[in-house]
Parts: structure tokens; C-alpha cells; sequence
């Protein structure tokens, strides 16, 4: 009597298992003749996800990779995909073969910013230093008095003091105003409540004339100046007292060549002085 295999039925002449159709591992006997003419070519496992013939139920499929095979009895169908001999090349997306570019060239970019070769705009915000914030009281005029022109006269005042001293005078210098500028606001602004008091290595995003910059910072309360700034008759007048409050505390004239001042008056009148030195 002829034996069968339990999984896919292959007739075999001998009850000597593995089946060399499916490989299954115990035959039973034929309770039915098997007309071997009916399953010309056997019976194959089809891939359910690319349609790929398989002569045993052995998974992932060789083609696609997929898991699910399904047995088929009778002469495999024709492939199309097998006559026109594609390849892993041909099945691939191409979403994800213009995502794969996308990031080859972000690789590419970052490999060449980290070497030096291009450079990379800051992540995070905008570059650069910080705007000149706000601050409470005067930074124009008081009493009459153009702070602007007190400031030239501070620097004129500071100088003539710096060479008897045998310092050497500073120039004024645009960019190392503007620092001084963003410093003293800042410091308005924080003996006012709004805000903390300024770090001096935020000069460090200014484009300064130096590495080093020498930063000084400080307050002329009216008791200090003697009356109310507003009482001051001239520019001159108001620069000499607040050069005079600089140096009766024994500060001393910081070498340099060049020079940025900003000079802010509070409400309650203290001059708050801030300048640079390059």
C-alpha cells in the first residue's frame, strides 16, 4: 500500500519520512489511489504577499522576505515578476529612495560643517549680539542737558585725567559703544526690578576691537554729584562730577586704545555709567 505525507499528501512508495516534497516528518497511509497525472508538478507553497512559488513551506519568503506561505496543489502559475528578472532594486519605494537621499545629503552636510569645510548658521535664534534693551528713566536729555554730548564730554574729561596719569588717551570707538550701551540699560533695568543684572561675558557677542575687553560699571547718586543733575548748568559740567566720582574711589585708568561710554539717568536721578575699554 502506498504512504502519504500528512501535510501536503505526496504519495511516497515507503512509510520513510522526511516527505522530499515539504519536508514534514510522518506519513500516513493512502486511504485513496493518487492519480499523479491530476498534480502534474506536485504541489508548491505561494508566497501571499509577492506571489513567489516555493517548493517547500520554508520561510521568509525569497523574494520579499514575507512569512505567509500557502500550499498550492497543481503546476506553479506563471510569475510575471520572475520573466521581467526583478530585484530587490526594482520593488523599493520611491518614497523611501528619496528619503534615503534626503539624508545622505544632511550626513554629507553635517560630515563637512564638523570638519571645517562649510559652516552652518547657529541653531537656536537668530546670530549676533543682543538688541540695546529698555530701560526706565533718560537716555537722551535731563534738565536740559543732551547726554549724548555728555558722554563726548566724558571721554574728553576721562582722557585729559588718563594722560596726566600717563595712560594714554582712548578714542571712541562705534561698535564698543553700543556694548557699553546694552551693559549700563541692562543694569538699569535691573536695579528698577525688571530683569537680573548683566553678565559681563554677554561682550563677548559684540564685534569688539579686542579678546579682552575691560568692562566698568557704575552709580553717581545725587548725594554723591552734590544737587540734582537737572540743576547741572552745562554737558561739561555734569561729565566732570561723574569722571570725578569714578576716580576719588581710587579706581585706576585700565590700558587700551579705544573707548565706548553710555550714560543713563534713572528716575530718581542717579547717573548710571557704563563704559569699555578696547
Amino acid at each position: 500500500m502506498e504512504w502519504r505525507c500528512e501535510w501536503c499528501e505526496k504519495p511516497h512508495e515507503e512509510n520513510d519520512p522526511p516527505c522530499d516534497n515539504c519536508g514534514h516528518g510522518t506519513f500516513e497511509k493512502a486511504v485513496r489511489q493518487v492519480n499523479h497525472e491530476v498534480v502534474p508538478g506536485g504541489t508548491v507553497w505561494i508566497c501571499q504577499d509577492c506571489g513567489r512559488s516555493h517548493q517547500r513551506n520554508s520561510p521568509p519568503c525569497k523574494r520579499c522576505g514575507g512569512a505567509d506561505l500557502e500550499l498550492r496543489e497543481g503546476p506553479p502559475e506563471a510569475d510575471p515578476l520572475d520573466e521581467i528578472g526583478t530585484s530587490w532594486l526594482d520593488v523599493l519605494e520611491p518614497t523611501y529612495v528619496a528619503g534615503y537621499a534626503v539624508v545622505a545629503v544632511l550626513l554629507g552636510v553635517l560630515l563637512l560643517s564638523v570638519v571645517g569645510v562649510i559652516s552652518l548658521p547657529t541653531l537656536g535664534g537668530p546670530s549676533g549680539p543682543p538688541p540695546v534693551p529698555e530701560a526706565p528713566g533718560s537716555a537722551d536729555t535731563v534738565g536740559g542737558l543732551s547726554l549724548a554730548e555728555v558722554e563726548d564730554a566724558y571721554v574728553a574729561e576721562l582722557n585729559e585725567r588718563r594722560t596726566a596719569e600717563g595712560a594714554g588717551a582712548l578714542a571712541r570707538n562705534a561698535t564698543v559703544d553700543v556694548a557699553a550701551a546694552y551693559y549700563n540699560k541692562a543694569t538699569v533695568a535691573a536695579a528698577a526690578g525688571n530683569g537680573e543684572k548683566p553678565d559681563t561675558e554677554v561682550l563677548a557677542q559684540f564685534d569688539l576691537p579686542c579678546d579682552r575687553p575691560v568692562l566698568i560699571s557704575y552709580p553717581v547718586v545725587p548725594e554723591r554729584t552734590g544737587e540734582s543733575v537737572r540743576n547741572f548748568e552745562t554737558e561739561t559740567a555734569l561729565a566732570t562730577v561723574v569722571v570725578d566720582s569714578y576716580v576719588e574711589r581710587g579706581n585706576a585708568f585700565r590700558s587700551g586704545d579705544t573707548v565706548g561710554v553710555d550714560v543713563h539717568v534713572a528716575p530718581n536721578d542717579t547717573v548710571f555709567v557704563t563704559y569699555v575699554v578696547c
